[in-house]
């Protein structure tokens, strides 16, 4: 598989600026335990003492990952873009601003599918994080997290099941005054998935909007439908009917690279309303 815009990859940002990777056979017995292969069919191929930039694979089943690392923090736009839109409390965040390092994971393995793709970078950034491990930055869905309990093996292992829309989708709020705004899904075009937009004014309740926002993505992704702009949605059980219409102003911060749908929320006569 190809490097492109659509290949899934994290940065994992530590708060020292020298690498202490574990050494190799803990990185395959860390990822065994949470893949279930045996150590010895997992490769690794990065250096056993990393100084300054370097660049390795991990290879298990049918996953490659490749790992780049780099003893600075990331560039302030990516910083800006990411840890700074997340919805972390502001002494977690300034953990994450102030990192001193990164490690840069790259899918570039076989297994198209996204959900397994994006378990893989979980299970490396499981087997390469230590305490010295900050947070990890996930670009393309304009967000950030802190380790917490999301790289423990048994949590790793739900995202099949279980995927963690709080840590895998950005829920970004594009204000045009102080109660009104723009909020929009980044990250889902890896998931061949367009992202979801709606216009929000100071009555409506963010939480449930990314409820049907999830919603919509579960019947996107687990049936493969896809929708266009004209078509609707009946929202189970609460007999909401949304509309999805084009995006038509900012597309510069609404656009997704698999583009965005808007979504609106309408009344039974208006589906089909008389000629």
């Amino acid at each position: 598989m190809s490097i492109n815009e659509f290949s899934p990859f994290i940065h994992l940002i530590y708060a020292q600026p020298a690498f202490q990777l574990p050494k190799l056979p803990d990185i395959q017995q860390r990822i065994a335990v949470v893949s279930g292969l045996a150590a010895a069919k997992i490769r690794i191929e990065l250096p056993d003492h990393p100084f300054g930039h370097f660049s390795g694979n991990i290879t298990y089943d049918e996953h490659k990952v490749l790992v780049s690392g780099l003893p600075t923090p990331l560039p302030q736009p990516i910083i800006d873009r990411t840890i700074h839109l997340s919805h972390w409390p502001a002494q977690i965040r300034a953990a994450m601003r102030h990192h001193q390092s990164h490690l840069s994971l790259i899918y570039t393995g076989e297994d198209y599918d996204p959900v397994r793709q994006m378990s893989a970078l979980y299970t490396v950034a499981h087997a390469l994080a230590d305490e010295n491990l900050l947070g990890i930055v996930n670009e393309q869905a304009w967000t950030a997290h802190p380790p917490a309990d999301f790289l423990l093996p048994e949590k790793i292992r739900s995202y099949q099941t279980d995927l963690p829309f709080l840590i895998w989708v950005g829920y970004i709020k594009f204000f045009l005054d102080k109660q009104n705004y723009w909020f929009v899904t980044k990250g889902h075009h890896i998931f061949d998935i367009p992202d979801l937009a709606t216009f929000i004014g100071n009555s409506q309740d963010t939480a449930e909007v990314m409820d049907q926002f999830i919603t919509i993505f579960h019947y996107l992704y687990n049936k493969d439908v896809t929708l266009t702009a004209g078509d609707t949605m009946e929202i189970q059980p609460s007999d909401q009917i949304l509309r999805f219409t084009e995006v038509t102003e900012y597309p510069e911060f609404l656009m997704g690279p698999s583009g965005t749908l808007v979504v609106e929320p309408i009344t039974p006569d208006q589906v089909n309303p008389a000629a």
